[in-house]
């Protein structure tokens, strides 16, 4: 029983020895895949956030019409030159990543909620709201970029600046989702109809700086009025993006 008791102690560290080098080389797997297209350290600046931040935008989030000053605050070197923007946690206008993930998963956990509270859950469900939520994000981060590509605009806006303003939108469907099942049919479609205003006009004001600068005076860029268009239809496809967002029930 002694012996019997040892080697099964020396299996279990084995175990734990392979399971740990195995966790070891995946995360420096990741790490590697990761880098080849996001810098690490920009990359953490998107987590680096406060409490009050995440309050902050939130409020702008759910209120974007109290909110005054859109400008993005800016880190200036030693000469006094623009060396980039600040960091979340000094600017509340800044996009992050932190409440995106939050509600990302947040709103797959709403949809278990949903569904299981109408007694019609099914695991699959789940699977479900998780692709098509990372497809939505997928594809209006493709949008954003190709148009910016082939308007020549949006040199300021980075890869992860697109993917925080898509992943925004997940706050208002949470909300949208929870009335939907249980409340009046106008609440929730009130809800609806002001979450899918609030987003859009968040949009507008967040990306125009970026979509359309204020070098731009009419008449100069001919490109000005495609610009403005295409920032529209960005807002007004919220509306859709949220609709599809909060159809709970996995496609026979």
């Amino acid at each position: 029983m002694f012996a019997q008791n040892i080697q099964n102690n020396q299996a279990a560290q084995l175990g734990m020895q392979f399971a740990g080098s195995a966790m070891t080389a995946m995360q420096e797997n990741v790490h590697q895949n990761v880098s080849r297209y996001v810098s690490m350290p920009q990359l953490k600046q998107y987590f680096d956030v406060t409490n009050i931040y995440v309050l902050a935008k939130l409020r702008i989030l759910v209120f974007p019409w109290l909110q005054r000053n859109w400008h993005r605050l800016v880190e200036r070197d030693s000469t006094g030159q623009v060396s980039g923007h600040k960091a979340p946690r000094d600017d509340s206008n800044a996009p992050d990543l932190y409440i995106p993930c939050m509600a990302l998963v947040s709103y797959i956990i709403a949809i278990g909620l949903v569904v299981g509270r109408l007694g019609v859950f099914h695991p699959e469900d789940l699977g479900f709201a998780a692709s098509s939520a990372v497809g939505i994000i997928v594809f209006e981060v493709l949008l954003v970029k190709t148009f910016c590509y082939l308007l020549s605009v949006g040199a300021d806006m980075q890869f992860l600046d697109v993917v925080a303003y898509s992943g925004y939108k997940f706050v208002a469907t949470i909300v949208v989702l929870l009335l939907k099942p249980w409340a009046p049919w106008w609440l929730s479609w009130s809800a609806f109809a002001y979450f899918g205003f609030a987003l859009a006009f968040f949009m507008i004001r967040s990306m125009r700086h970026a979509l359309i600068p204020e070098s731009d005076v009419m008449g100069v860029n001919v490109h000005r009025k495609r610009r403005i268009h295409f920032l529209f239809i960005i807002a007004m496809m919220q509306f859709l993006y949220i609709w599809v967002l909060i159809q709970y029930k996995t496609p026979v």
